[in-house]
């Protein structure tokens, strides 16, 4: 063995008595992730105003020159501000700011059928895409129809009124007599519930609602900006007439930190002995 090799060997197996004896925790602080320190820099850089609300966020390229730090931490940063619903990814279009502070959940408190349309009149819909389908087996178990029915699905977003974050991505399902329904779906539209009953004289008898804990899907996820299979909150409803026929569906996914359920009932004594 060479004097080299010798002087080398010891001065690593020097070093390694010497990390060896020190004491737990001693030693440098654990660091901040740059990505972490660029999501602060952009938090600030978007309430400042320096990126608008409603305006492209810069390519990550250029992010990436502009705060000094590599693509990665350009990609990390950003997913963390879509997971909270600063910005979104909108394929095609690039990134948009959404707001300028971290959005507040929208409440929602659906205890009534009355709750139900406030709540509906309160949101509106932006349609993304729509398509003519027929039932199969799994889709008439999801509407409550026979397979091999024919539907109109609308793909959108859900907004509060006056709010440019998407609360979910929604499919409404409906009868193709009611497909006229998508044209009257623009600005601060009313419900499709009022829609039914003013436009095509359809009497709504009954709601029928089911709520679930879920897994955002990758292609919702995706167009809401948020991480595929982070928590959600699935949300159908289905519209029956007095026959108990269904004439429409609205299903909906909520990015779990934008929307929150409120119910209250008040007590009955009725129903106590």
């Amino acid at each position: 063995m060479s004097t080299a090799a010798s002087q080398s060997d010891l001065a690593v197996a020097a070093g390694e008595s010497r990390v060896s004896r020190r004491r737990p925790g001693a030693g440098k602080a654990v660091r901040e992730p740059r990505y972490a320190k660029l999501r602060e820099s952009l938090v600030k850089d978007i309430a400042s105003g320096k990126y608008q609300v409603g305006s492209l966020l810069p390519p990550e390229f250029q992010l990436a020159e502009t705060y000094g730090v590599s693509r990665h931490t350009v990609r990390e940063a950003t997913r963390k501000l879509a997971d909270i619903g600063l910005i979104s990814r909108r394929p095609g279009i690039g990134t948009v700011v959404c707001a300028q502070h971290d959005p507040q959940p929208y409440v929602a408190g659906l205890g009534t059928v009355k709750d139900l349309f406030d709540y509906t009149n309160a949101t509106r819909l932006e349609v993304l895409n729509r398509r003519a389908v027929k039932a199969n087996k799994a889709l008439a178990g999801l509407l409550g129809c026979t397979v091999g029915e024919s539907w109109v699905e609308l793909m959108a977003f859900r907004h509060a009124i006056g709010q440019n974050l998407p609360i979910s991505y929604t499919r409404v399902y409906l009868r193709p007599e009611f497909e006229g329904i998508e044209k009257q779906l623009r600005g601060n539209h009313i419900s499709i519930y009022a829609m039914l009953e003013r436009h095509f004289h359809q009497r709504i008898e009954a709601v029928r609602q089911e709520i679930e804990a879920a897994l955002m899907p990758a292609d919702a996820a995706r167009l809401l900006g948020v991480s595929a299979r982070s928590a959600a909150l699935a949300m159908r409803r289905a519209y029956l007439d007095p026959s108990g026929r269904v004439l429409g569906v609205s299903d909906n996914l909520y990015p779990a930190d934008r929307f929150r359920l409120v119910t209250h009932w008040n007590r009955d004594d009725t129903q106590f002995g």
